[in-house]
């Protein structure tokens, strides 16, 4: 998939993922009421036997002729778990939904790390290609690297996939796909319910293209199912067929985001015909501090 480079994603240096939801135990850049070894200073106590000698404040030692520790507010890191839709569909349009998906797969991951979250990519395609980035500038180049090595393909089941990459607890989920799955309906509620029990805040991002959501032209047109080439029907496109199919879709669109409200989760569309900066800073922004 075509990636996006470090540049581009420097201009979010200012944002912050909104993690809400129960952190990991590692030690991270999310402020905690604990006590732990981050780089915040909260104050002294007396020595223990027992405590780790490089908080030994030895000046005060010197003063005093007395152990103290200094201790720090533990920061906590958050988990963010990133699902990608790699199924044939994605491949569409001028601007490929891939390659907004995978934009947007870099965007959260950098902010993610801007604040030291542990961050996990799972292609949907294959469950067990989980790939967790590493931190800093050099996780921008890694996850770049896997990004650009995955071809999406193929049908997905992509209810089946979740259930079998769902891992962990706590933090939040970012499902990234155009939902053009049979049953994805049907099953969208029970997966969700599925991503609370394990205290994840999930948001869907439906990507779909400007073609898809902007069809103007009328005509007699051959359609091709992408992911399976022998399905294939001719329709004539009217001012009545587009204004059908466009409310069609509309319903859809509908249907995804009450079912997500329902179960807590939230719901955004990405158009392939939107700059990556709008969906950040504007149709976003409520995932950001």
């Amino acid at each position: 998939m075509k990636t996006i480079d470090l540049r581009e994603l420097e201009k979010l240096n200012m944002l912050k993922l909104n993690i809400r939801r129960s952190m990991s135990q590692s030690e991270g850049l999310r402020r905690s009421s604990a006590k732990g070894r981050s780089a915040e200073f909260s104050g002294y106590r007396e020595y223990i036997p027992g405590d780790d000698m490089r908080y030994v404040d030895w000046n005060a030692y010197a003063r005093l002729d007395k152990l103290y520790i200094k201790e720090f507010m533990e920061e906590k890191e958050g988990r963010v778990n990133i699902f990608l839709d790699t199924s044939q569909s994605m491949e569409f349009g001028e601007k490929l939904k891939s390659t907004l998906m995978a934009e947007l797969a870099e965007s959260i991951s950098y902010i993610a790390g801007l604040g030291r979250d542990s961050v996990f990519v799972t292609d949907l395609g294959n469950p067990a290609n989980t790939l967790k980035v590493p931190t800093g500038t050099n996780g921008v180049a890694v996850l770049k690297k896997w990004l650009e090595g995955i071809k999406p393909q193929g049908r997905i089941d992509i209810m089946k996939s979740l259930r079998s990459a769902i891992k962990g607890n706590g933090g939040v989920a970012f499902i990234l796909s155009d939902f053009m799955d049979e049953g994805f309906l049907d099953d969208e509620e029970e997966v969700l319910k599925l991503f609370a029990y394990h205290n994840m805040k999930v948001t869907l991002l439906q990507i779909l293209s400007r073609e898809e959501l902007e069809i103007e032209e009328d005509g007699a047109f051959q359609f091709i199912d992408s992911e399976d080439e022998m399905k294939n029907v001719k329709l004539t496109l009217d001012k009545y067929s587009i204004r059908d199919y466009k409310r069609s879709l509309g319903e859809f669109m509908r249907q995804i985001n009450e079912k997500a409200k329902s179960v807590g989760a939230d719901y955004i569309l990405c158009s392939t015909g939107d700059s990556l900066n709008k969906m950040i800073f504007e149709d976003m922004k409520l995932l950001f501090l």
